[in-house]
């Protein structure tokens, strides 16, 4: 890679981590962890399958709500992304649950979940 694009790389992933982290301010939630944004999101799946794991992602929400981002099977080519809302700790039956194959599609999946995210 490049230094130039390199570059253009690690602009483009930041205000993507920054978009994801002002809905979730907008939210008044709190990001308790993010591994997600240390992945390469520019990469092909196949190439960075090994740092897809099940917790990618997880911020608590007003209402005892939880957004939760993982890979199921975890470091699996044949896996996907997992985005869920949880509420009172129900694992077992969450508010949301959608999957995605991709990057764009964990974007669109993301994006339905918080328009899912109780405020009142």
């Amino acid at each position: 890679m490049t230094i130039q694009r390199q570059k253009t790389h690690l602009k483009y992933k930041k205000n993507k981590e920054k978009m994801l982290i002002n809905e979730i301010e907008k939210l008044d939630g709190t990001i308790n962890f993010d591994d997600i944004s240390q992945v390469d999101q520019s990469s092909e799946i196949s190439l960075i399958v090994d740092e897809l794991k099940e917790d990618l992602f997880q911020a608590s929400l007003p209402f005892e709500q939880i957004l939760d981002i993982g890979w199921y099977p975890e470091f699996s080519e044949t896996g996907a992304f997992k985005v869920s809302l949880i509420e009172h700790l129900d694992w077992e039956n969450p508010i949301h649950s959608e999957k995605a194959k991709n990057w764009t599609d964990l974007k669109i999946a993301l994006e339905n979940t918080l328009k899912k995210v109780r405020i009142k």
